[in-house]
Protein backbone atom coordinates (compact mmCIF):
# COMPACT_ATOMS: atom_id res chain seq x y z
CA UNK A 1 0.00 0.00 0.00
CA UNK A 2 1.58 3.72 -0.87
CA UNK A 3 0.62 6.61 -2.86
CA UNK A 4 0.72 6.06 -6.71
CA UNK A 5 1.54 8.47 -9.11
CA UNK A 6 -0.01 7.63 -12.43
CA UNK A 7 1.53 9.77 -15.44
CA UNK A 8 0.01 9.54 -19.12
CA UNK A 9 2.38 11.14 -22.25
CA UNK A 10 -0.07 11.66 -24.51
CA UNK A 11 0.18 14.59 -26.76
CA UNK A 12 -2.30 15.84 -29.62
CA UNK A 13 -0.15 15.52 -32.66
CA UNK A 14 -1.69 16.43 -35.76
CA UNK A 15 -5.09 18.09 -36.54
CA UNK A 16 -7.64 17.93 -40.02
CA UNK A 17 -9.58 20.85 -39.10
CA UNK A 18 -10.19 21.32 -42.64
CA UNK A 19 -10.58 18.89 -45.71
CA UNK A 20 -10.45 19.31 -49.09
CA UNK A 21 -11.59 16.19 -50.06
CA UNK A 22 -15.32 16.22 -47.93
CA UNK A 23 -16.85 18.79 -46.08
CA UNK A 24 -15.61 19.79 -42.42
CA UNK A 25 -18.76 17.62 -41.21
CA UNK A 26 -17.62 14.54 -42.68
CA UNK A 27 -13.66 14.94 -42.74
CA UNK A 28 -12.54 16.42 -39.83
CA UNK A 29 -10.17 14.15 -37.32
CA UNK A 30 -7.07 14.86 -35.24
CA UNK A 31 -4.94 12.22 -33.51
CA UNK A 32 -3.11 11.71 -30.37
CA UNK A 33 0.20 9.73 -29.81
CA UNK A 34 1.07 7.93 -26.73
CA UNK A 35 4.66 8.07 -25.57
CA UNK A 36 4.82 6.41 -22.67
CA UNK A 37 5.48 2.14 -22.55
CA UNK A 38 1.79 1.96 -21.23
CA UNK A 39 -1.23 0.70 -23.16
CA UNK A 40 -3.51 3.51 -21.75
CA UNK A 41 -7.59 2.98 -21.96
CA UNK A 42 -9.24 6.19 -22.88
CA UNK A 43 -12.36 5.28 -22.13
CA UNK A 44 -13.89 8.04 -20.13
CA UNK A 45 -11.90 10.47 -21.26
CA UNK A 46 -12.98 14.13 -22.29
CA UNK A 47 -12.83 15.93 -25.50
CA UNK A 48 -13.40 19.40 -25.61
CA UNK A 49 -12.61 23.23 -27.00
CA UNK A 50 -12.86 26.54 -24.75
CA UNK A 51 -16.60 27.03 -25.95
CA UNK A 52 -19.42 24.29 -25.92
CA UNK A 53 -17.96 21.67 -27.56
CA UNK A 54 -17.46 18.53 -25.61
CA UNK A 55 -17.66 14.82 -25.67
CA UNK A 56 -16.57 11.79 -23.42
CA UNK A 57 -15.27 8.64 -24.63
CA UNK A 58 -17.99 6.15 -24.11
CA UNK A 59 -16.53 3.42 -25.27
CA UNK A 60 -12.95 1.15 -25.02
CA UNK A 61 -10.39 3.10 -26.99
CA UNK A 62 -6.96 1.27 -26.37
CA UNK A 63 -3.79 3.18 -27.00
CA UNK A 64 -0.33 1.30 -27.15
CA UNK A 65 2.53 2.89 -25.80
CA UNK A 66 4.31 4.46 -28.77
CA UNK A 67 0.97 4.43 -30.65
CA UNK A 68 -1.48 6.73 -32.65
CA UNK A 69 -5.20 6.66 -32.72
CA UNK A 70 -6.88 9.21 -34.48
CA UNK A 71 -10.45 10.66 -33.85
CA UNK A 72 -12.91 11.88 -35.43
CA UNK A 73 -16.63 13.28 -37.21
CA UNK A 74 -17.67 10.44 -39.13
CA UNK A 75 -15.42 7.07 -39.03
CA UNK A 76 -17.25 5.39 -42.72
CA UNK A 77 -14.37 5.65 -44.82
CA UNK A 78 -16.11 6.08 -47.82
CA UNK A 79 -17.48 9.65 -46.83
CA UNK A 80 -14.60 10.54 -44.21
CA UNK A 81 -12.16 11.57 -46.96
CA UNK A 82 -10.39 7.94 -46.78
CA UNK A 83 -9.54 7.87 -43.09
CA UNK A 84 -9.05 5.30 -41.15
CA UNK A 85 -10.80 6.37 -37.45
CA UNK A 86 -10.49 4.47 -34.08
CA UNK A 87 -12.76 6.61 -32.43
CA UNK A 88 -16.22 8.66 -33.79
CA UNK A 89 -17.21 11.47 -31.63
CA UNK A 90 -20.06 13.64 -31.83
CA UNK A 91 -20.89 17.64 -30.48
CA UNK A 92 -16.82 18.49 -31.73
CA UNK A 93 -16.74 20.58 -34.52
CA UNK A 94 -13.16 21.96 -35.02
CA UNK A 95 -12.91 25.12 -36.32
CA UNK A 96 -11.35 26.12 -39.61
CA UNK A 97 -9.38 29.57 -38.55
CA UNK A 98 -9.11 29.23 -34.79
CA UNK A 99 -10.80 26.96 -32.31
CA UNK A 100 -8.81 24.20 -29.85
CA UNK A 101 -8.72 20.61 -28.61
CA UNK A 102 -8.52 20.22 -25.33
CA UNK A 103 -8.38 16.35 -24.07
CA UNK A 104 -8.66 15.46 -20.13
CA UNK A 105 -8.23 12.26 -18.08
CA UNK A 106 -11.28 11.25 -15.38
CA UNK A 107 -10.75 13.04 -12.62
CA UNK A 108 -8.78 16.01 -14.37
CA UNK A 109 -5.13 13.70 -13.34
CA UNK A 110 -4.02 14.87 -16.98
CA UNK A 111 -4.73 16.99 -20.38
CA UNK A 112 -3.30 18.64 -23.30
CA UNK A 113 -4.50 21.63 -25.24
CA UNK A 114 -3.82 22.39 -28.92
CA UNK A 115 -4.93 25.86 -29.32
CA UNK A 116 -4.61 27.35 -33.07
CA UNK A 117 -4.89 31.19 -34.19
CA UNK A 118 -6.28 31.29 -37.89
CA UNK A 119 -2.37 31.32 -39.03
CA UNK A 120 -0.92 33.98 -36.48
CA UNK A 121 1.74 31.26 -35.46
CA UNK A 122 0.03 28.01 -36.36
CA UNK A 123 -0.65 26.69 -39.96
CA UNK A 124 -3.37 27.50 -41.36
CA UNK A 125 -3.99 25.05 -43.77
CA UNK A 126 -7.13 23.54 -46.51
CA UNK A 127 -7.25 20.16 -47.43
CA UNK A 128 -3.72 19.24 -45.10
CA UNK A 129 -3.61 18.73 -41.80
CA UNK A 130 -1.26 20.73 -39.32
CA UNK A 131 1.45 18.06 -38.41
CA UNK A 132 3.87 18.31 -35.06
CA UNK A 133 7.03 18.51 -36.50
CA UNK A 134 8.01 16.39 -33.56
CA UNK A 135 6.45 14.53 -30.43
CA UNK A 136 8.83 15.81 -28.29
CA UNK A 137 7.95 19.29 -28.93
CA UNK A 138 5.33 21.86 -27.22
CA UNK A 139 2.83 21.17 -29.25
CA UNK A 140 0.89 24.48 -27.42
CA UNK A 141 3.35 26.43 -29.55
CA UNK A 142 2.71 27.29 -33.24
CA UNK A 143 6.51 27.17 -34.85
CA UNK A 144 6.48 23.49 -33.71
CA UNK A 145 3.66 22.45 -36.06
CA UNK A 146 3.84 22.28 -40.15
CA UNK A 147 1.68 21.44 -43.11
CA UNK A 148 1.49 17.91 -43.83
CA UNK A 149 2.55 17.39 -47.23
CA UNK A 150 1.54 13.30 -47.57
CA UNK A 151 -1.57 12.24 -49.94
CA UNK A 152 -4.04 9.64 -48.25
CA UNK A 153 -7.12 8.62 -48.65
CA UNK A 154 -9.43 10.84 -51.31
CA UNK A 155 -6.46 13.59 -51.70
CA UNK A 156 -6.08 15.45 -48.58
CA UNK A 157 -2.97 15.49 -47.16
CA UNK A 158 -2.01 14.04 -44.06
CA UNK A 159 -0.69 10.83 -42.15
CA UNK A 160 -3.34 9.25 -39.90
CA UNK A 161 -2.42 6.58 -37.87
CA UNK A 162 1.13 6.96 -38.77
CA UNK A 163 4.27 8.69 -37.80
CA UNK A 164 3.47 12.91 -39.24
CA UNK A 165 7.76 12.32 -41.06
CA UNK A 166 9.10 9.64 -42.25
CA UNK A 167 12.84 11.04 -41.71
CA UNK A 168 14.32 7.78 -40.47
CA UNK A 169 13.66 5.74 -44.12
CA UNK A 170 16.92 5.30 -45.17
CA UNK A 171 16.21 3.33 -48.33
CA UNK A 172 19.35 2.58 -50.97
CA UNK A 173 19.79 1.69 -54.29
CA UNK A 174 22.03 -1.18 -53.49
CA UNK A 175 19.75 -3.00 -51.35
CA UNK A 176 17.39 -2.97 -54.57
CA UNK A 177 16.44 -6.26 -56.57
CA UNK A 178 16.48 -5.94 -60.57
Amino acid sequence: KGNYITVWDIVINEIMQNPSAVNDSYGEWFEIYNLSNFTLNLNGWTISDYDNDSHTINSDLELPPLGFAVLGNNSDYATNGGVNIDYEYDDISLGNGSDEIIIVSPGNAFSDTVAWDNGAAFPDPSGASMALIDTELDNSVGSNWTVSTTPYGDGDLGTPSFPNFFSDIDVSVNSLEF
